[in-house]
C-alpha cells in the first residue's frame, strides 16, 4: 500500500516537526546519562579492538610484586622495601611511587624504620600512599598534604573525613596521594577519581601526585575546575597538562592491552640484577635503564585482593593505576563528540531521514537509513582509533529507529479528513 499523495508540503512540514521532536527527546537521553548501561560496554569494546597496539611507556617502570610466598605472609616488613630501595637509587630513578599503604607498626623490625628513612631521603623524590575514609577519625595530617585550588560545584566530589597516612618516620616530607579506587557493579572499573575533598580541602590521588612528580608540577600553582579539567602547571605558571575530569573529579582512563610501561621486572628479582651489575654480570634487566623513570612498586600477585574488571582485562590496583598515569602523560583522553556537534548532526540526520520517506517511500528509505547507520557504525570504530572520539551508538540506533517509525507515521496520516473536519467546523 503506497502512501498518500495529497498534502506533499503538510506531510513533509509534519514529517519535519515530529523528526524534530523525536530528535530532541533522543538528545536529552543521551545527554542526561540515559543510556550509559548501554554505550559503556560499547566504549569497552571498542577499547579491546586495538589493531595495533600502544607503545609501553618509556617514562614509567614497574617492579611488581607477583609472587607472596607462603612463608612471607603479607604485609612485609619495611627491611625487604629497604633492600629494593637502596637497590634502585644507586641507578637514579626520576621517583618512586610506593602503592601500597604503609602505615602500619613494624613490631618485629621497628628500628628499620630509620634504616628506611636515610634511604628515602636519599632518593630523588619517593610518592607515598595514603587512603580517605569516610568517617571521621582524630588522626593527625601530615605536614606535607598538598592541596590544589578549586573552582566550581564540588558537591559531587567525593568527601572523606579522615585518612590513614604513611608514618613520619620514614615519610618525612615526602609527597602523598590517595589511593583510593571505586568500581562499579561486577567489579567494572572505567574512571579513576584524581582529586578528593578531605575536611574541605581538594587533595590529590596517588596517580595525580606521581603525575605531578613526574612533569615537575606544582598543586598549589595548579587548579581543579570541576567538571570541565585539571590544570597542571608549574611554579612558574606554564601549563605542562589539561587532564578533563567530570562533575565526581574523575578521568576516564584510556585503556590499551599489552604492557603499560617498558621496562618491568619482578621484586623479588631487584636484589639480584643489582648484586650482577656489581659484579660485571649483565642482568635480565638493566638497572640503568631506570634513569630518569618513575618507578612504580606494589602488588601484582594472584592473590591482590582488589582485581578489577577492565576493557585491557582483568588488572590489579597498580595495573589500573599505571594505565591511568599513561593517559595522562601520553594525553590520551577518551572524548565524546563536542555536544553543539551531535545536537547539530542527529536534528539535520532526524529531519532529513524523515523528509526521504516521505520523498523516496519506505523502501528506499529504509536502504538508506541502513547504509547511514553502517556508516556511522564505521565512522565510530575510526573516530575511536585514531582520535579517541566517542559516536555514540546507542543513540543513534534510537535517533534512526524513531526517525523512521515517525516518517511512517507522518506519511499514512489521513490529513485530508483533518482538512475536511476544518472546513465543515468553519461553515
Amino acid at each position: 500500500m503506497a502512501p498518500p499523495e495529497t498534502g506533499g508540503k503538510r506531510r513533509l512540514a509534519l514529517s519535519a516537526g515530529l523528526s524534530l521532536l523525536w530528535g530532541i527527546f533522543t538528545l536529552l537521553a543521551q545527554f542526561s546519562g540515559a543510556l550509559d548501561a548501554f554505550e559503556e560496554p560499547l566504549i569497552d569494546w571498542r577499547q579491546s579492538l586495538d589493531s595495533v597496539p600502544a607503545q609501553p611507556s618509556d617514562q614509567l617502570a614497574l617492579v611488581a610484586i607477583d609472587n607472596i610466598p607462603d612463608d612471607r605472609p603479607w604485609p612485609w616488613s619495611r627491611l625487604d622495601y629497604s633492600l629494593v630501595l637502596r637497590s634502585l637509587v644507586d641507578y637514579a630513578p626520576q621517583s618512586v611511587v610506593f602503592e601500597m599503604n604503609l602505615n602500619d607498626r613494624d613490631t618485629e623490625y621497628n628500628s628499620y624504620d630509620d634504616t628506611f628513612s636515610h634511604i628515602v631521603q636519599r632518593a630523588n623524590t619517593v610518592v607515598f600512599a595514603a587512603t580517605v575514609l569516610s568517617r571521621k577519625i582524630d588522626l593527625p595530617q601530615p605536614v606535607n598534604l598538598s592541596s590544589i585550588p578549586v573552582h566550581g560545584d564540588a558537591r559531587q566530589v567525593p568527601h572523606f573525613g579522615s585518612a590513614i597516612w604513611p608514618l613520619d618516620t620514614f615519610a618525612g616530607d615526602s609527597p602523598v596521594g590517595a589511593n583510593n579506587l571505586e568500581s562499579e557493579s561486577g567489579l567494572r572499573l572505567r574512571h579513576l577519581p584524581l582529586v578528593f575533598l578531605l575536611n574541605g580541602r581538594m587533595i590529590p590521588s596517588l596517580v595525580l601526585q606521581a603525575t605531578t612528580q613526574l612533569l615537575g608540577a606544582d598543586l598549589p600553582s595548579s587548579d581543579v575546575q570541576i567538571g570541565r579539567a585539571i590544570f597542571l602547571r608549574r611554579k612558574d605558571g606554564k601549563l605542562l597538562r589539561t587532564i578533563p575530569i567530570d562533575s565526581e573529579g574523575r578521568m576516564r582512563i584510556r585503556f590499551h592491552p599489552g604492557p603499560t610501561t617498558s621496562w618491568q621486572a619482578s621484586y623479588d628479582n631487584i636484589l639480584l640484577y643489582d648484586d650482577q651489575m656489581q659484579h660485571g654480570i649483565k642482568p635480565e634487566h638493566d638497572l640503568r635503564a631506570l634513569g630518569k623513570r618513575q618507578v612504580w612498586i606494589g602488588r601484582t600477585d594472584p592473590g591482590e585482593r582488589e582485581r578489577f574488571q577492565t576493557a585491557a582485562g582483568q588488572l590489579s590496583r597498580l595495573e589500573v593505576q599505571l594505565q591511568a598515569e599513561r593517559t595522562i602523560l601520553d594525553q590520551d583522553y577518551v572524548r565524546p563528540l563536542p555536544p553543539m556537534i551531535l545536537a547539530t548532526l542527529y536534528l539535520l540526520i532526524g529531519i532529513g531521514g524523515a523528509a526521504a520517506l516521505i520523498r523516496l517511500g519506505p523502501v528506499h528509505a529504509a536502504a538508506l537509513l541502513v547504509v547511514l547507520a553502517a556508516f556511522w557504525f564505521e565512522s565510530a570504530l575510526l573516530a575511536f582509533r585514531l582520535y579517541n572520539v566517542i559516536l555514540p551508538l546507542p543513540s543513534f540506533a534510537m535517533l534512526i529507529f524513531g526517525t523512521y517509525a515517525v516518517g511512517l507515521l507522518a506519511s499514512y496520516w489521513d490529513l485530508e479528513a483533518e482538512e475536511d473536519g476544518t472546513r465543515l467546523h468553519l461553515e
